[in-house]
């Protein structure tokens, strides 16, 4: 177990330093969306953090220009060394007392960093999180009153224990991005250098840290889901990366059950992992570089055996519905069921909204 850390000798204040820390790498398309997101901020006090991670589609060039324009921007360029390298690289040069994370792909509300701190200050927690709404667009993104909002987690002050719960529970998300974090929380962790899948493997690590977690009722924070995103790219290398962040997770849960955790969450993890274990297979099938038939048949077989341990009952239909088609007619579901889920997607987040 980690230790809480110490409560601060002085409270914040409205005009403590915000650091924003923002990684880039080949977004161009959608890279003036984010920097405009955050200079058109209601809390002016803040410095942005970019690290250009070897970009080789003109993105850090947009990022030089934008300092120019604003002196809060700060601009770090770099080899090529992965998300994780880069915002590690960010949380080091950081001079704020907070600190938010924003992907390049994704943008903020115009008073995500105001609402956010406002919070922190008000109730004098240590972290603080926000609702997003998930986009599946390349286009400019909007907020809207009728998009699904999450985390699933009710507005209010959670201390530590019951915000692990809430984790265990998957009613707090893993990402970083919808989180203000006070900046001793990071005194001593990074993200783990060289691997995807980072937020999954680092975050229940922060909130063990927090004697107390705030979650607003605002949605702040417009996330964009797009297929060549780092852990959408089908590799063996993210599968291993799934693979070690959710064994981690996992083991945590383990080693504090029953102290912490009940049981049925510890079961609802692992039925959370299996979960992502679909998904994974769905999103790779056919896709990989290497051996591909050795490595979709490997990982159909681990997926069925996961089943069998930990039980898919409480998982959603979709995930039902795939792991039953994966043990039965695999062939069927990836070549012509899936397909056609996915060609009708954008579709029925336009008619249902989420």
């Amino acid at each position: 177990m980690i230790d809480t850390i110490d409560k601060p000798d002085s409270p914040l204040d409205s005009n403590k330093f915000v650091s924003v820390i923002i990684p880039v790498f080949n977004v161009r398309p959608y890279l003036v969306e984010a920097l405009d997101s955050v200079l058109q901020q209601t809390y002016e006090n803040i410095e942005i953090i970019i690290i250009d991670d070897g970009s080789t589609d003109g993105s850090g060039e947009i990022c030089d220009k934008y300092a120019e324009k604003d002196a809060r921007i700060l601009v770090f360029h770099q080899e090529n060394r992965g998300l994780s390298a880069a915002r590690n690289v960010g949380l080091d040069k950081m001079s704020g007392e907070a600190v938010v994370f924003l992907d390049p792909d994704d943008a903020y509300h115009p008073d995500y960093v105001k609402v956010m701190m406002d919070a922190m200050i008000r109730e004098q927690t240590d972290l603080v999180i926000c609702r997003f709404t998930t986009h599946y667009t390349t286009g400019r993104m909007t907020f809207r009153s009728n998009k699904k909002t999450t985390p699933l987690i009710a507005s209010g002050i959670y201390d530590r224990v019951s915000a692990l719960r809430a984790w265990a529970d998957c009613k707090i998300n893993s990402a970083v991005w919808n989180k203000l974090y006070s900046r001793k929380l990071w005194k001593k962790i990074r993200f783990p250098d060289g691997y995807v899948y980072e937020d999954d493997d680092t975050s229940y690590r922060i909130i063990d840290l927090c004697r107390t977690v705030y979650v607003t009722e605002q949605p702040l924070y417009l996330h964009r889901q797009r297929p060549e995103s780092i852990t959408g790219t089908a590799s063996w290398k993210n599968i291993s990366d799934f693979f070690r962040a959710h064994a981690h997770a996992i083991s945590f849960i383990e080693a504090n059950t029953p102290g912490i955790f009940t049981t049925e969450q510890l079961g609802k993890k692992r039925q959370s992992y299996l979960s992502g274990l679909i998904s994974l297979y769905l999103r790779c099938y056919g896709k990989t570089k290497d051996d591909t038939e050795l490595l979709d048949e490997d990982l159909r077989k681990m997926i069925i055996e996961k089943g069998k341990e930990t039980g898919i009952e409480t998982t959603g239909f979709r995930t039902r519905a795939a792991y039953w088609m994966l043990c039965v007619c695999p062939n069927l579901l990836m070549r012509i069921i899936y397909p056609l889920y996915r060609l009708g997607r954008p579709f029925l987040h336009k008619v249902v909204g989420n």
